[in-house]
């Protein structure tokens, strides 16, 4: 039985953390409780829990798209961030009023 987990880019926890520039116990608590809703899916080799690159850049993006339009400022400033992870923007939320 192949795992399809094996054939996508894949980060550590600790990898995750630096790239974010948080601490590796905030990623591992978004592994197990999840915030604001939304739980950073994870999953296991040989011990190890890993992330999928897809996932996290699912899990980074706005859950609601209808909270970042109120605020066309705080969307731009979002979007600005994530770019400097090298995550790109959703479709049509690239932040230009």
């Amino acid at each position: 039985m192949k795992n399809a987990n094996l054939h996508e880019e894949r980060l550590t926890l600790n990898e995750v953390a630096k790239r974010l520039k948080v601490h590796v116990a905030t990623v591992y608590r978004w592994t197990l409780q999840g915030v604001r809703g939304r739980r950073l899916p994870s999953f296991f080799i040989g011990g190890r829990r890993y992330i999928k690159l897809s996932d996290l850049e699912w899990f980074l993006q706005p859950k609601d798209q209808s909270i970042s339009e109120g605020d066309p400022q705080r969307s731009k400033r979002a979007n600005e961030r994530l770019r400097s992870f090298g995550i790109n923007s959703p479709k049509g939320q690239d932040g230009a009023a």
